[in-house]
């Protein structure tokens, strides 16, 4: 019983999330943007965060550096916040990435 309300109250959190409703359909809001400037294949990018991370002097804010001012300064609060959520969940992944394909290329 424990284990079903546990369900039930975690799918209701993921609807609320991707703003869906129990019958299956998005919810209109005042606020539905839907808005993704970097996407998952780029490779502009993988190659910026590349560059900075085999620069010589040390980079004191990385995330700045990625973002793009101009669409930055156009954007509401919200796809600010966003956008800036998602340059970080990106760089930390191609981060990854990258020190995991220089680890390969170590040899022992």
């Amino acid at each position: 019983m424990k284990n079903d309300m546990l369900k039930t109250l975690a799918l209701r959190a993921k609807n609320r999330l991707i703003c869906k409703n129990n019958s299956g359909k998005p919810i209109p809001e005042k606020n539905d943007f839907r808005i993704k400037i970097i996407k998952s294949g780029d490779e502009v990018f993988y190659d910026k965060v590349k560059t900075l991370l085999e620069r010589e002097e040390s980079v004191l804010n990385p995330i700045k550096e990625l973002m793009d001012e101009r669409a930055y300064s156009n954007m509401s609060t919200m796809e600010r916040e966003k956008y800036l959520l998602e340059t970080v969940d990106k760089f930390t992944r191609v981060k990854s990435k990258i020190e995991y394909e220089k680890e390969l290329k170590v040899v022992y």
